[in-house]
């Protein structure tokens, strides 16, 4: 007969760990359970992002200042592996983090984030992600979008506060994650057709801006290339100048005021992500990219660290209260 001594590890008879509690044996935490951690999904947001983007930095810095000429083919070779792992980590947190909060939409942007960036090439990367990056926009589109009444007009709090919804379904259910995503985005472009000027709104914004910026890739396929990287990059800078309207965060202070909330990790990557996109766009014309070298590490630079405040906007959003 075995017993149980408080403070003691116990082992079954299958030689696997228990964690003991006062008594209580219970089963180790699972890989899965793991991963799905908070804190575990922040660690892996700020180490593959964080090592992709100071291998950026000194690629595109050696192969204009000339340190070490013999090892820029191997820096160039380093730095687009580590893009592609910090791409394929973020698909992977992004996932579970939107599969826990039962967000279609960019739940399959982040799951698609993970072949896009293993199958294309470094410099046509940024492009090629735009139909993933403009799903994985739809949880914050949401997660912003203002409660409105039956006449369009938004629902105040007891505060005189506007209320927003939340991209955060996870005490519901996927069909409602469904419904209310497709179902409020063409309410918002019904919205936009009777009134232009909601257009200043965060939410309808970045919902025109993000349906162009997912029908970028498709010239490519047809060989367009120019036209590919034009449209992805000009409704990049225009989506990302949309961020900038974020007002959501802890102080209702912020949302009657009119200057930028550069608190938000939403406001500072997109600040990030339009100079990713000027620079990519920049690269294309041979005048420039002859004479700075390496723009694509450049760009990727101010992409990865763009995508670790955004994915910690991402993480940070939660059920809505209301």
């Amino acid at each position: 007969m075995s017993t149980t001594i408080p403070g003691v590890s116990q082992y079954s008879a299958s030689k696997s760990p228990l964690v003991v509690q006062k008594g209580v044996q219970t089963k180790p935490e699972s890989f899965f359970e793991i991963i799905k951690d908070t804190k575990t999904k922040r660690v892996l947001n700020y180490l593959g992002n964080g090592l992709s983007s100071a291998s950026s930095l000194l690629t595109f810095l050696n192969g204009n200042l000339n340190w070490f000429d013999s090892i820029q083919e191997k820096l160039e070779s380093l730095s687009e592996t580590l893009s592609k792992f910090a791409l394929t980590t973020i698909g992977c947190i992004g996932t579970v983090d939107l599969w826990q909060k039962k967000n279609p939409f960019s739940c399959l942007g982040y799951a698609l984030l993970i072949p896009i960036s293993l199958l294309t090439k470094g410099y046509d990367s940024w492009v090629a992600r735009g139909f993933s990056y403009g799903a994985c926009n739809a949880v914050v589109i949401i997660d912003r979008r203002e409660v409105m009444d039956e006449k369009g007009e938004p629902v105040l709090d007891e505060n005189k506060n506007i209320q927003t919804m939340s991209g955060d379904f996870s005490k519901k259910s996927w069909s409602d994650g469904f419904t209310t995503t497709y179902k409020e985005s063409f309410k918002m472009l019904k919205e936009l057709y009777k009134k232009p000027s909601r257009i200043k709104d965060f939410s309808h914004a970045l919902l025109v801006t993000t349906l162009f910026q997912m029908l970028g890739p498709i010239p490519g396929l047809f060989g367009y290339k120019a036209t590919e990287a034009a449209i992805r990059n000009i409704s990049s800078v225009v989506g990302d100048a949309a961020l900038l309207l974020d007002k959501k965060d802890n102080h209702a202070d912020s949302q009657k005021s009119n200057i930028v909330n550069l608190k938000s990790p939403i406001v500072q990557s997109s600040i990030l992500w339009i100079c990713t996109a000027t620079i990519d766009l920049l690269k294309r014309f041979d005048f420039i990219s002859n004479n700075i070298n390496n723009l694509t590490e450049l760009s990727s630079l101010f992409d990865r660290s763009a995508s670790i405040r955004f994915t910690q906007g991402v993480l940070n959003i939660k059920e809505s209260k209301t």
